[in-house]
């Protein structure tokens, strides 16, 4: 199981990984290719959600596998950093809003670039920072699914929840 889980390929020219995501449980294998950016500490206000953490993938692979149930779907990715698994919903056919701290802007254009990079239009990318009551967070549309990977990588992240 675990070979089939990603594939992943980084180029420093464009700095991003590519995935690629399979289910051969299934009669006709399909399979997706993502192309994620990246930039962990090169780029200044680079942080912890410019960099693709271990339990992305591994939810982004479960999204793939259960992609009949996400289509059509109305997402939230929470925390998303740089999004792969929303990318990967959205690439299944939901409506998804990527969603980091509105003080990350360079998590956000991670997002937004990353959406453009796979031609993905069906993808929102607003800051919704924890505990923070704003008009961006009031205004969402009603959501049928929230994903979150790897959100509580510092006791700092639990505040305002």
């Amino acid at each position: 199981m675990m070979n089939e889980i990603l594939k992943s390929r980084s180029s420093s020219l464009d700095n991003y990984k590519e995935f690629t995501f399979s289910d051969s449980s299934k009669k006709d294998e399909h399979q997706v290719t993502i192309k994620i950016l990246e930039d962990m500490f090169q780029l200044p206000g680079a942080d912890y959600g410019t960099y693709i953490w271990p339990c992305a993938p591994i939810l982004a692979q479960y999204v793939w596998q259960n992609k009949d149930l996400v289509r059509t779907q109305s997402i939230l990715e929470i925390g998303a950093g740089t999004g792969l698994p929303g990318i990967v919903a959205a690439k299944c056919g939901a409506n998804v809003i990527l969603s980091d701290s509105n003080t990350k802007p360079l998590s956000l254009d991670l997002c937004r670039k990353s959406a453009e990079l796979n031609g993905l239009k069906n993808v929102t990318v607003c800051g919704i920072t924890w505990g923070e009551v704003t008009p961006t967070l009031t205004q969402l549309p009603p959501i049928d699914l929230i994903l979150a990977s790897d959100c509580f990588y510092h006791s700092k992240a639990l505040k305002g929840l």
